[in-house]
This record gives structure tokens, C-alpha cells and sequence, in this order.
């Protein structure tokens, strides 16, 4: 084993399966600060023909590199020199002995990484599902992006490397075939774009929770809008295309789950719609006469509360003669349709659902709340303008004024005439502050019960339509799939030799056999084994942090919104409390981890 193996000098990346000795092939990355040379294989030249075979072949992947996907940008595949492996210690990791032609150093270290096949769908990542790497980054480090993408295409190239005949299928840049399959993929891909944006159009007549659901957004990954479902469709690409498969069976999985969850959950409403309908009918009528006949026990002012009770009153029995005679006779059919549409409406452009139920019961829930929004604004209007006067008599009656210049509170003489109607004006709203608290409270809990019913029905809609569930089933089944990283792990590695007996690489060819023949005699001359360490590049798995983390920047939103202080201040000031805005609950402006 080298001596300079482990010395800051070029980095070889050698491919963990490779145990085969004869020529390297593969890239060499120079940069003004580091060299890294990427080995894809070894191919054994045992005549000339197959010598000439594989330098036509790399001649042709250098010539046509910018017509794969899988080559462009990557730099020129050559030769790089020659390797050899002497299995003398007792570990399977083979340290090869190499002859490299464009090595810049005296030395090398090799780094081993795992040359996943494109099947396996394993590819590595610098950061969970970054693209992106900064200039300053890919000159400070020898493992930047091209890096990356040169190790995640090294089995394939590989394999069109070593059988010729498969080279074209391997890299997909056959034109004659490929020409159907362009004209197919425009005429659906144009057919599909019609669909989706109909869809899109009429979902604008919808509520917001609506827009959300109807598993529009989401179809736009089905096999009409991207029909090539495979490694090759991606030109070899096995990143991208890992990465679009997630993403694809994640949205189908969420999609079958709706349409199962939503068929139980129609069938419930169709098969119990006339219990369902009593049960409403009786909850809102009873809720209409204790609303109508609980202000004579709480009254604490009769003129005042008789003016609150018949305004009130007026305005729920309104409303309930509308909900009685327009919307309560028909109250069963419409659940029953409701549980259609959450059964089979899937079948009909994909509303339906899970999602949909939600949708309709929170356009229903607001709906039928109406009358209680309304009285929640006047009870609060009165509140606010209540608590404003007693503010401002409160100031006249200590002698203050509020000065609006200068933002503060200051002293102010008063004539005695205002200190006394000011005095008798605050004595009077402070007897009559007790009753409109009362209609105010009551109100304002009913709104705030309303809210968080409306904040909790938009989360079921968040998890129903973006839950990372493939995502998951991946991260817990094969996290080599979902990469969030790099790190290297370093494994023993038993030689029979001393350290400081074994020469540096990288030299001329006799200083090499001079080195291997002191080598093998140091091994049959010693019984003491030495332990060295050898970097293996692994995938770090992303964490279930990032997996959800949109769902804790929606954790953190809800937080915000509805913490309880902030509640209990708008509260206690008469504010309107009002739902999160639509865009706070939208996780598609997030960029989801599938």
C-alpha cells in the first residue's frame, strides 16, 4: 500500500465493486487547487482489437457527449492508466496499485464510493435534492457537483463501455425511435395542458379550500403531462430521474389514499344522510332558541339589552327561516350528494375524495355560521367604540389627554364643566360596559371556536393533499434512495507490511516494482499485520426533519397566528379575529421533500 496514500495530493475515487486489474478509464477533473480523477471501470486488454474497441467507444462518448443527457458538461472519458491488485491482506478491501498518466501529484489518495446501477435508484447528493452549489464551493472543494454527477453515471458508463452493442439503449439516443415517442409525448402533453387549465378554471369559482384540493395541482405529474417513466427517458440521469419517480408515486399514493379514505367516508354519509340531517336541523334549532332566550337571565341593563336581544334575534331568526325553508328541506339530498361526490368523484377529473369532503363541509360549516359572524362585527364594533370612550373619559377624568403629535399621554386643565359631563358620561358607560362585555364575550368565543374549527379542517386538507407518505415508506425502506448528504466512512484495512516500508505512487515504473518486491518480502518476513483506514463514500439519509419540514414552517405559521396571548389580546382590545391568510396555509409555495 501506498505510503502516500493519505497525503493532500490527488483524490482517485475508485468504485467499490472494482476488483479487477488492467486499464482505468474514467475523468480527470483539474482545477487550479485540486486534481480528482473519477474511475468508472476496468477494462482488461488483452488484444489489440478489444484495445482499439474501447477507445472507440470512449471516442464516440466524447464526440456525442453533448447528445446524452448523461455526459454533457462532464468533461472528456479517457484512459487514465493502469491498476493492479496484490491480495495479500485479510480484509475485502483491496487497496489497487495504479500507474496514472495525468496524475499532477508525486501521490494519490483513493477514496472508494459505491457504483449503484442505475436500476437500484441510488445515486449520490452533496445536499437533500440540491442542484445548486455555489462557485465559491466548487473551487474550495474536490468534491463539487461535476464530481457528484460523474460518480452517480460511472455504472453506466460503465456498462456501454464494456458492451458496445448496448451503448445506444444504455445512453437512449437512438432518433429513429425516439421520433414517435416525441410526437406522442407533444400530442398528450398538449392534450393534458387543455385538461389541466379547465380544471384550473373552474376551480376559480370555488372557495379557498377548494383551489386547494380536487387534486388538480397535483395531476400535472400523471403520465399525460411526463411519459417516460424510466432511468433511460432521463438520458441516464439517474438523480433526476429518482427524483421524479418519488415525486410521481408520492402524488399517486396521495391520490389513492384520498379516493379510499373518501369512498369509506361518502359511503357513511350515504348510508346514514337522514340521521345526519335530523341531528343538524335539531343542533342549529336548538342553538337558535337558546340564542334567542338566554340574554333575559344575563341582562344587566334592560333598555341596552333589549336593544342588543332584538338585534340579535332579528338577525338569527332571519337566518334560521332561510336555513329552515331553503336549505333544511333539502339538508338530507345534499348530504347524500355530498357522499356521492367523496365516493366517485374521482371518476369525474379527479374531484373527489377525502379532500373534497373536507372542502364541502368547510364551505358548509362557514356557510351555516353566517348569522354568527355577523353579530360577532356589531358586538365587536360596539366593544371597540365602548372600551375607546371609556379610554379617553377615563383620561379626562385624571386631568390626561392623549397628544396625537407627540404619541404620548400629557397633563391637560379641563374647564369644570367638561370634568363634570365627562364624569357623568363615564359613570354611565361603566354600568353599561358589563352588558355589552356579555353579548360581546359570547360572540367572540363563538367566533373563535369558528376559526380554530376552520384552521383545524385546512390542516386535514394540508396532510391530505402533501403528506410526504412515499417519501417516508423510502427514508425507513432504502435511504440510500433519498440522499441528504455525503460523508465518508473509514474502514481497517490489515496489510502485512511496515508503514514506513511502503513507497509513494504516482513514481516511475521501477521505483513501483522496487516498492512492491520490498513489499512482498516485508510480508513474508513479518507475522505482525498493520491496520490502516480507508475512506468509503457513503449517502447520509436525509432526516425526518427535512422531510417535514414544511409542515414545521406550517407549525410555526399556525404558532404564530394563533398563539394564545396574541388571541387573548385581540380579545381583550376588540380586534376582529380573522382565519390565517390563504397563502400562510398553501404548501405548494413550498418546495416539498418527495
Amino acid at each position: 500500500m501506498p505510503a502516500s496514500l493519505y497525503r493532500p495530493s490527488t483524490t482517485v475515487f475508485w468504485p467499490l465493486d472494482c476488483r479487477e486489474s488492467g486499464y482505468v478509464f474514467g475523468w480527470c477533473n483539474n482545477n487550479q487547487r485540486v486534481q480528482s480523477i473519477v474511475v468508472t471501470g476496468v477494462v482488461q486488454i488483452l488484444t489489440l482489437a478489444v484495445d482499439l474497441e474501447v477507445r472507440a467507444v470512449l471516442q464516440r462518448l466524447n464526440d456525442k457527449r453533448q447528445q446524452y443527457a448523461c455526459l454533457a458538461d462532464l468533461g472528456e472519458l479517457k484512459i487514465l492508466g493502469r491498476c493492479s491488485f496484490d491480495y495479500w491482506g485479510r480484509s475485502d478491501l483491496v487497496v489497487p496499485e495504479l500507474k496514472l498518466v495525468d496524475i499532477r501529484a508525486t501521490g494519490y489518495k483513493i477514496v472508494y464510493y459505491h457504483r449503484h446501477p442505475a436500476s437500484s435508484l441510488r445515486f449520490y447528493s452533496i445536499d437533500a435534492f440540491n442542484d445548486i452549489v455555489t462557485p465559491m464551493s466548487r473551487q474550495r472543494s474536490g468534491i463539487n457537483q461535476d464530481v457528484v454527477k460523474q460518480l452517480n453515471v460511472a455504472s453506466i458508463i460503465n456498462t456501454a463501455v464494456l458492451e458496445p452493442s448496448s451503448t445506444s439503449s444504455v445512453l437512449n439516443v437512438t432518433h429513429s425511435s425516439s421520433t414517435m415517442n416525441r410526437t406522442t409525448k407533444t400530442i398528450t402533453t398538449q392534450m393534458s395542458d387543455l385538461l389541466f387549465n379547465a380544471l384550473l378554471m373552474s376551480q376559480s369559482t370555488f372557495s379557498r379550500p377548494a383551489q386547494s384540493i380536487c387534486n388538480a395541482h397535483v395531476l400535472s405529474k400523471f403520465p399525460l403531462k411526463n411519459m417516460s417513466l424510466s432511468a433511460n427517458g432521463q438520458g441516464g440521469r439517474v438523480e433526476i430521474y429518482s427524483k421524479e419517480y418519488t415525486s410521481f408515486f408520492n402524488t399517486v399514493w396521495l391520490i389513492l389514499n384520498d379516493i379510499t379514505i373518501g369512498y369509506a367516508f361518502g359511503r357513511f354519509l350515504c348510508e346514514n344522510h337522514e340521521v345526519l340531517a335530523t341531528m343538524l336541523k335539531e343542533f342549529v334549532e336548538r342553538a337558535l332558541c337558546w340564542l334567542d332566550s338566554w340574554p333575559a337571565g344575563l341582562k344587566l341593563n334592560t333598555e341596552l339589552s333589549s336593544f342588543y336581544s332584538g338585534t340579535f334575534v332579528d338577525l338569527v331568526n332571519v337566518w334560521g327561516g332561510v336555513l329552515r325553508h331553503i336549505i333544511f328541506p333539502y339538508l338530507s339530498n345534499t348530504i347524500y350528494i355530498f357522499g356521492l361526490v367523496s365516493s366517485f368523484g374521482a371518476l369525474i377529473g379527479g374531484m373527489g375524495g377525502m379532500t373534497m369532503s373536507i372542502a364541502l363541509f368547510y364551505d358548509m360549516f362557514v356557510f351555516f355560521t353566517l348569522h354568527i359572524y355577523v353579530c360577532y362585527v356589531i358586538a365587536v364594533v360596539a366593544f371597540e367604540k365602548a372600551l375607546w370612550g371609556l379610554g379617553s373619559l377615563w383620561r379626562l377624568f385624571r386631568g390626561k389627554r392623549f397628544n396625537v403629535l407627540r404619541n404620548r399621554t400629557d397633563s391637560w386643565e379641563y374647564d369644570i364643566d367638561q370634568l363634570l359631563f365627562g364624569t357623568i358620561l363615564f359613570t354611565l358607560l361603566a354600568f353599561l360596559f358589563p352588558t355589552v362585555l356579555a353579548y360581546y364575550a359570547l360572540f367572540a368565543l363563538s367566533r373563535l371556536a369558528m376559526i380554530l374549527t376552520q384552521a383545524s379542517l385546512e390542516i386535514q386538507l394540508a396532510f391530505m393533499n402533501h403528506f410526504p407518505l412515499f417519501t417516508l415508506v423510502l427514508r425507513l425502506k432504502d435511504p440510500w434512495r433519498i440522499p441528504g448528504g455525503m460523508y465518508f466512512d473509514f474502514v481497517e484495512v490489515i496489510v502485512h507490511a511496515d508503514a514506513n516500508e511502503v513507497a509513494s505512487v504516482g513514481e516511475d515504473e521501477s521505483n513501483s516494482n522496487e516498492a512492491s518486491w520490498r513489499l512482498r518480502r516485508q510480508f513474508e518476513n513479518t507475522k505482525d499485520p498493520v491496520t490502516t483506514l480507508i475512506p468509503v463514500m457513503k449517502n447520509q439519509p436525509v432526516t425526518f426533519q427535512r422531510i417535514f419540514f414544511q409542515y414545521a414552517r406550517l407549525w410555526s405559521q399556525l404558532a404564530s397566528h394563533y398563539h394564545p396571548f396574541r388571541l387573548i389580546k385581540s380579545l381583550l382590545l376588540g380586534r376582529l379575529l380573522v382565519p390565517i391568510p390563504g397563502n400562510g396555509m398553501n404548501l405548494k409555495s413550498h418546495k416539498v421533500v418527495l
